[in-house]
């Protein structure tokens, strides 16, 4: 059987570039071992952000006085509409694969030689392949994962019930994003995190870092900052030892949760034989239009490297598409990235720290959430707004953390996409009141500074 295109994985990026792909009128397999929509759809982004959302429904009702009575989660019943959503997005995928007669093949590509895919015992041939296999955790020597009482994020995060007392190993976005989670549902949470900061994520400014914590700490989560740790002993309580900067404690959980490391999945790939390079930690090496260093081979998402991000796969994955279908496209230069805390957080490009150190002068501008009426209507006037700019008012990076950020943070994108200035954003009109007027103010402020 002949393709034009078979891709290996059906998760986020590989199923845009399935999809895209066939639109361009390419004849389209997809081969997925497990569920269509990967990590992302099944585990990750989509359960994940379902259930924080709830909760935070919880804890908005909570703290607004006028609302009376006790409002609870039915866990098992959130789960059940969790699976829906699962369902229903994946339903939406499916339908998008038929319409453009993608041909999804359930199985375990195996890949030996170029232009030949073996799955379920047959030879698939085909003229270009898409590699999307994504990553998976990595068991770390000091945190082995047993999938009982020390697992992966994913893992925890889909649990039919959960402990009391919950540790997390990590304070990056997905440590963040579950001690949220767990938090509202009135467990206790501990984050132990290496470096002495949370969020130490390229892209994230200091303070957007800080109010996260004052936030979470606030909620009740304890946070071990510049902590060395190690799990010492797990057959009941899981125990770490923990050496910050002046002691050395014992802490202990019911749960672990292990929200760092992971490694890329090429398992039964050759990727020498089809003479595709990788990087040290085995990651696939691509250009700016998802293509190898084998013309016929492209890599998207996890397995392609840095950032690991479904808004990365995505879009790795159309540009991956477009070009095998002729069209010659390229990566955005910019990548917003969402996280879903208690407060909301949106970052793109670099923070005044990095282009410091780049030896880029910057400016920073910044509008407080409680100078835009909308974030007081909407009981959240935390937060703020930072815009970097050069002397001429192009915007090199933005951080947001508050009501609303993972979708203010798209518009940024934009402008920086676009080589955009406060000039130019100063013409446009944001509808009154919205959160998105912080745009409006930030390009005010950075012409004119404060005039009310």
């Amino acid at each position: 059987m002949n393709y034009d295109v078979v891709v290996i994985g059906g998760g986020i990026g590989g199923l845009t570039a399935a999809i895209r792909s066939s639109e361009l009128g390419k004849k389209v397999a997809i081969i997925e071992k497990d569920e269509l929509g990967g990590e992302c759809l099944n585990r990750a982004c989509i359960p994940s952000k379902t259930l924080i959302d709830a909760l935070k429904l919880v804890s908005k009702t909570a703290k607004s006085n006028w609302i009376s009575g006790k409002v609870e989660i039915d866990y098992d019943r959130l789960g059940v509409f969790k699976n829906e959503i699962i369902k229903n997005v994946k339903n939406s995928f499916t339908s998008v694969l038929k319409k453009y007669n993608v041909d999804v093949i359930k199985g375990q590509a195996s890949v030996k030689r170029e232009g030949e895919v073996e799955v379920n015992g047959k030879v698939i041939t085909t003229d270009m392949m898409v590699i999307a296999t994504g990553s998976e955790p990595l068991s770390l020597a000091d945190f082995p994962l047993n999938g009982r009482n020390v697992v992966d994020p994913w893992t925890a995060m889909n649990l039919p019930s959960l402990p009391n007392n919950i540790i997390i190993v990590g304070g990056g976005v997905a440590g963040v994003e579950l001690a949220t989670l767990f938090r509202a549902m009135n467990k206790n949470v501990t984050i132990i995190e290496l470096m002495p900061r949370l969020l130490p994520v390229p892209g994230i400014d200091i303070e957007v870092a800080n109010e996260v914590k004052k936030r979470l700490e606030e909620k009740g989560v304890k946070i071990y900052l510049n902590t060395k740790s190690k799990i010492v002993k797990s057959d009941d309580k899981v125990v770490f030892t923990a050496q910050t900067p002046s002691s050395t404690e014992e802490v202990k959980g019911d749960l672990a949760v292990i929200t760092i490391g992971r490694k890329p999945v090429t398992n039964g790939i050759d990727l020498k034989a089809i003479k595709v390079d990788s990087d040290q930690r085995g990651y696939i090496k691509v250009d700016n239009k998802a293509r190898t260093s084998n013309p016929k081979v492209y890599a998207v998402g996890d397995v392609a490297g840095v950032p690991l991000s479904a808004t990365k796969a995505w879009r790795q994955g159309i540009i991956a598409g477009d070009n095998i279908g002729g069209k010659n496209t390229e990566m955005p230069k910019y990548i917003p990235s969402s996280i879903f805390a208690d407060l909301e957080i949106g970052v793109v490009g670099q923070t005044a720290e990095e282009l410091k150190k780049a030896g880029i002068d910057a400016r920073e501008i910044k509008v407080l959430m409680r100078d835009i009426p909308r974030a007081w209507t909407l009981n959240e006037p935390e937060g703020f707004l930072k815009v970097y700019v050069d002397s001429e008012g192009k915007i090199l990076g933005a951080n947001m953390v508050g009501e609303g950020a993972t979708e203010v943070i798209n518009t940024l994108a934009l402008a920086m996409e676009l080589s955009l200035k406060l000039s130019d954003l100063y013409k446009v009109q944001f509808s009154h009141p919205t959160i998105s007027e912080v745009i409006t103010e930030i390009s005010q402020r950075g012409i004119y500074g404060e005039i009310y």
